[in-house]
C-alpha cells in the first residue's frame, strides 16, 4: 500500500513539473520578442562567463596528474632587492634536503641549460630540456612508455625523450639504446632561443621514452639528461660547476615531496633555519629566504622570476572573474527589469490563477520555472557562441605563449548546467516574488494597485551600465588607434624586401657567401638579433677621459654591410670595417653622442669608451649613425654597433624586386647544399615588425567583444525601462493625442527621463575614461595622441545606440491608436 502511495505521489509530482514546464513554454512562445531579448541578453553574458570558467578550469588542471600533488612543493628564492621571488634555487639544495631534512620523503631538481641539436644519421632536431636524476620520478608521476624508471637517468650521458621527439628523430625505429650526438646552442623555452655557437657535448644514449599522454604540467621539455652527465661537462668547462655553489640561485628548480602529515609551515620553518646557516656571513645574501610553493598553486599563481614558462598571474583571473560577475549581474537585473515591465500584461492571468485556488508558492514555482527555462535556452545559445569565441581566443597571437586549450569535460559540463540553473534562480527570484504577491481583487479590477513607483534604483543601474559601456567603447577605440599607430610607425630604417634567416650556429661567412650567389639577392648583412622584435642586449660604458659614472647603452653586433642594407644614414665618420681586428671599433647613434656629453657627432669621432668590468677593453668610435628605433619607444636610446662576427645569429638578405617566391625557393635549395641537417628558417622583416603589434590587436579584439557585451546588456536594460514606462503611461499618451498633442512632443515626453540617464552617463564616462586610460597611456613610451576626437567618437557611438533603443519604444507608443489606449484597463 505504501508503495502505491509513493507511486501516486511521484506521478503527481511529475505532472506538476510537466504542467509548470508546459505553461512556461506557452508563455515564452506567446511573448516572442520579450523571450528573444531575454535569451540573447543572458546568452551574451553567459558566454563570457563560461569562457572564463573554461580558462580557470584549464589552468587549474595543470599538475593534477601527479599522485602526491598535495604534498609536492617547489622551493622559491627571495632576496630583499628582488621585485618578485625567483622560481629557481641553489643546486646543492635538493641533496641537502634529501639527506638532512627528516620531513622530506624525496627531493629532486631540474637544472636549466639543455637546448640544442640532437643528430641521428645526419638528421637534426632541436630539443630543449633539463638535467635531472632518478628522484624526478619519485616526486612527479610522469610515466615511461619505454625504459626503466629507476635506472633511466642514473648513468652518465643518458637521456629520456618525449614520444614526439622520438618520432622526429627515429621514425619507426626503436629509440631505446640508440646513440645521438648532441650540440648545445643555448636554446631556451621562451621563443626562438639564443642560437649561440654550438658546443659539442658528445654522444648520448636514449634510455627512456615518455608515454604519449597529454600531461598538463607547468614543466615543458623535450628531453631530460642525467645529472650524472654534469661532472664531465664541467671538467671540460662546457658548463659552469654548480655543485657546491649556494650563491647561484638562477639555474636550478628544486622540488620536494613532503611526508604524509607535514605542512608548508613546517617546511618553511626548516628552510628558514637552513638559509640562516648556509648564508651566514655572506654580505650579498642578508635576509635571503627560501620558502615552499605548493605545486598546484603554480598555475595559476603569483608572478615570479625565472619561471620555466609564461603564465598568467592569478590576479588576472580574479579580475576576469569580477568582470564576468558584473556582466552577469547586469544581465540578471535586465531580466528582472523586463519581467517587471511585462507584469501589466500578466496581471489578469495571476488574478485568475489565485481565484481558482493557486497559492503564492505555486506562482513562485511557475515564474521560476519560466526563468530557468529561459536560462537553459540561453545556455544553448551561449554554447554556440562559446564555440565561436573559444576558437577565436585559442587562435589569438598571445596564446602561443599561454597555451590555453580550453577543452571541455564532464566536470565542466556539469558546472555549465549548474551555472545556468543558478542564473535562472537569481534572475527569476525577484520577479517571482513580486508578481506572486498581486492581490486578485485589485488586478481583476484595475492595474493601478500593482504599479510600482519611480524606478530610482533601476535608473542608477542603467546609468552605471552605460558609464561602463562608454569606458569600454572609448578604451577600445584608443587601443585600436594605438595598434594602428604601431603599423604606421616610422622605424627610421627600411625593412622592405628583407628576409631574416636564422644561421642556426652555421658559419656566417660560409652561409653569406653561398646565398649571395642566388639570383634575386641584392645585399646581405648580419646581426646578433633583430631590432624591434622585443630583444635587446646591454653594455655599460664611460668616456676614457672621464671620471663620470658608467652609462647603460644598447649594443647590437652587426657586420660592415648592415648600415647600407637597412638604409641607415651615416652622419659622421666612417662605417664598420671587416675582419676580427676591427671589433674594437664601433659606431654610435646620435643619442649616444648626447649621452656622453659631446656637442655634435663629429666631436666624438676618434674618442675611446671604456667597458665596465674590463678597464683594458677600449672601444674606439669611428662613426655616428642617425637615430633609428631598436624598440617600440618614442625616445631612441643610446646605441653602439660593433662587428663581433662570433655573435652573429641572423642574416639580413635583401631581395631584388621580382619573383620573391622563386628567390626564396632558390635560397632554400642553396641552404640545403651547405647545411642538410637544419631546416631553412626565415621571416620577412616587415612581417616580424607587424607581429610586434599583434598583441595590441588581440587586446582590441577582446575589449571590442567586451564592449559589445556591455553595450548590448545596457541597451537591453534601457529597453526594459522604456517598455515599462510606455506601458505604464499608455493612457496618458492616448489622452494627450486626443487633446491634440503631436507625435514629436510625445516622443520628447516619453524619452526625456532616458535622455537624462544617457546624458548623466556620458558626463561621467567621458572624464573617467580619459583619466583611466591615461594611467597606462602616459607610461607607454610610444603612444598615440589621446584627445577629444577619440572621446567624442566613443561618446557618439554610445549616444546613438542609446537613442535607437529608446526610440524603438517611444515611437511605437506614438503610433498606437488613442482609442485602443483609452480602452485599456
Amino acid at each position: 500500500m505504501a508503495f502505491h502511495w509513493c507511486q501516486e505521489l511521484q506521478q503527481i509530482f511529475y505532472k506538476m513539473i510537466f504542467n509548470y514546464l508546459k505553461v512556461g513554454l506557452r508563455n515564452l512562445s506567446k511573448y516572442k520578442l520579450f523571450s528573444l531579448i531575454n535569451v540573447f541578453g543572458l546568452a551574451a553574458a553567459m558566454t563570457i562567463c563560461m569562457l572564463i570558467i573554461l580558462m580557470l578550469a584549464d589552468q587549474e588542471s595543470y599538475d593534477q596528474f601527479n599522485k602526491g600533488k598535495d604534498r609536492i612543493y617547489r622551493i622559491l628564492s627571495d632576496k630583499p632587492d628582488f621585485r618578485n621571488p625567483y622560481a629557481t634555487s641553489p643546486f646543492p639544495l635538493s641533496g641537502t634536503l634529501q639527506s638532512e631534512n627528516p620531513m622530506i620523503e624525496s627531493a629532486t631538481h631540474l637544472v636549466r641549460g639543455v637546448g640544442g641539436d640532437a643528430v641521428y644519421k645526419k638528421h637534426s632536431v632541436e630539443m630543449r630540456g633539463y638535467f635531472a636524476d632518478s628522484s624526478f620520478f619519485k616526486v612527479f608521476s610522469f610515466e615511461l612508455k619505454q625504459g626503466e624508471i629507476h635506472s633511466a637517468l642514473k648513468s652518465p650521458n643518458s637521456m629520456i625523450i618525449t614520444t614526439e621527439l622520438a618520432a622526429e628523430l627515429f621514425g619507426q625505429e626503436d629509440p631505446i639504446g640508440k646513440t645521438i650526438a648532441f650540440s648545445d646552442r643555448g636554446l631556451n623555452f621562451m621563443g626562438q632561443g639564443e642560437a649561440s655557437v654550438p658546443v659539442s657535448w658528445g654522444n648520448y644514449t636514449i634510455t627512456g621514452v615518455f608515454t604519449d599522454k597529454n600531461y598538463k604540467s607547468h614543466l615543458r621539455f623535450d628531453v631530460l639528461v642525467s645529472t650524472s652527465s654534469l661532472p664531465s661537462l664541467t671538467l671540460s668547462k662546457k658548463i659552469s660547476d654548480l655543485t657546491g655553489d649556494w650563491k647561484d640561485i638562477y639555474h636550478c628548480y628544486t622540488y620536494v615531496l613532503l611526508k604524509t602529515g607535514k605542512t608548508r609551515a613546517s617546511l618553511d620553518a626548516s628552510l628558514s633555519r637552513l638559509a640562516a646557516i648556509k648564508y651566514a656571513g655572506i654580505t650579498d645574501y642578508k635576509e635571503f629566504k627560501l620558502r615552499g610553493q605548493k605545486l598546484t598553486d603554480i598555475s595559476p599563481g603569483i608572478l615570479l622570476g625565472n619561471e620555466p614558462n609564461i603564465i598568467l598571474p592569478r590576479i588576472v583571473y580574479y579580475l576576469l572573474s569580477l568582470l564576468a560577475m558584473v556582466i552577469m549581474i547586469s544581465a540578471c537585473l535586465n531580466f528582472t527589469n523586463l519581467s517587471i515591465a511585462r507584469a501589466l500584461t500578466r496581471a489578469k492571468e495571476i488574478g485568475i490563477r489565485k481565484v481558482n485556488g493557486a497559492l503564492r508558492k505555486d506562482l513562485i514555482i511557475q515564474f521560476l520555472s519560466e526563468s530557468i527555462l529561459t536560462t537553459f535556452f540561453a545556455l544553448a545559445v551561449a554554447i554556440c557562441l562559446l564555440f565561436l569565441v573559444k576558437t577565436a581566443f585559442v587562435h589569438l597571437w598571445v596564446n602561443q605563449y599561454l597555451h590555453f586549450s580550453l577543452e571541455t569535460n564532464t566536470q565542466v559540463c556539469l558546472i555549465f548546467i549548474g551555472f545556468a540553473l543558478l542564473i535562472g534562480l537569481v534572475a527569476g527570484i525577484y520577479p517571482a516574488l513580486y508578481l506572486s504577491k498581486f492581490q486578485p481583487v485589485k488586478v481583476l479590477k484595475n492595474y493601478e494597485g500593482i504599479r510600482p513607483g519611480k524606478l530610482g534604483m533601476q535608473s542608477i543601474l542603467i546609468t552605471t551600465q552605460f558609464v561602463i559601456s562608454g569606458i569600454f567603447i572609448i578604451s577600445s577605440l584608443l587601443i585600436f588607434n594605438q595598434a594602428r599607430h604601431f603599423l604606421k610607425f616610422n622605424y627610421e630604417f627600411n625593412p622592405k624586401n628583407i628576409v631574416n634567416i636564422e644561421l642556426q650556429s652555421n658559419d656566417y661567412k660560409l652561409i653569406s657567401s653561398a646565398l649571395s650567389t642566388v639570383p634575386g639577392v641584392s645585399n646581405i648583412s648580419a646581426c646578433d638579433y633583430i631590432p624591434i622584435t622585443g630583444r635587446s642586449e646591454g653594455i655599460s660604458l664611460k668616456r676614457a677621459d672621464s671620471k663620470e659614472e658608467y652609462r647603460n647603452l644598447i649594443i647590437l653586433q652587426t657586420d660592415e654591410y648592415f648600415v647600407d642594407n637597412l638604409e641607415l644614414k651615416l652622419v659622421s665618420g666612417k662605417n664598420l670595417a671587416a675582419g676580427k681586428s676591427s671589433n674594437r671599433q664601433v659606431l654610435v647613434n646620435e643619442s649616444a653622442v648626447k649621452e656622453f656629453g659631446y656637442p655634435n657627432p663629429a666631436s666624438i669621432i676618434g674618442h675611446s669608451l671604456v667597458v665596465k668590468g674590463n678597464d683594458t677593453a677600449m672601444l674606439q668610435v669611428i662613426g655616428v649613425v642617425q637615430n633609428f628605433h631598436m624598440g617600440l619607444d618614442r625616445n631612441i636610446e643610446p646605441l653602439i654597433l660593433q662587428n663581433q662576427q662570433s655573435s652573429f645569429k641572423f642574416l639580413n638578405v635583401k631581395l631584388a624586386f621580382g619573383d620573391t617566391r622563386s628567390t626564396l625557393a632558390k635560397l632554400k635549395e642553396k641552404w640545403r647544399t651547405i647545411d642538410p641537417v637544419h631546416p631553412f628558417k626565415y621571416q620577412f622583416f616587415d612581417e616580424q615588425l607587424a607581429a610586434t603589434s599583434q598583441g595590441f590587436f588581440d587586446l582590441v579584439s577582446i575589449l571590442g567583444f567586451l564592449a559589445f557585451l556591455a553595450i548590448t546588456i545596457a541597451c537591453l536594460g534601457l529597453l526594459g525601462m522604456a517598455t515599462y514606462s510606455t506601458e505604464r503611461r499608455m493612457k496618458e499618451v492616448g489622452i494627450r493625442k486626443t487633446l491634440g498633442a503631436g507625435d514629436f512632443g510625445i516622443i520628447i515626453l516619453l524619452s526625456s527621463a532616458f535622455i537624462r540617464i544617457l546624458g548623466i552617463a556620458i558626463l561621467i564616462a567621458m572624464p573617467l575614461s580619459y583619466f583611466l586610460n591615461n594611467l597606462w597611456l602616459r607610461n607607454f613610451p610610444n603612444r598615440v595622441n589621446f584627445g577629444f576626437g577619440t572621446v567624442f567618437s566613443g561618446t557618439l557611438i554610445l549616444l546613438l545606440l542609446g537613442l535607437i533603443t529608446i526610440g524603438s519604444q517611444t515611437i511605437r507608443a506614438t503610433r498606437r491608436n488613442p482609442a485602443d489606449s483609452l480602452k485599456m484597463d
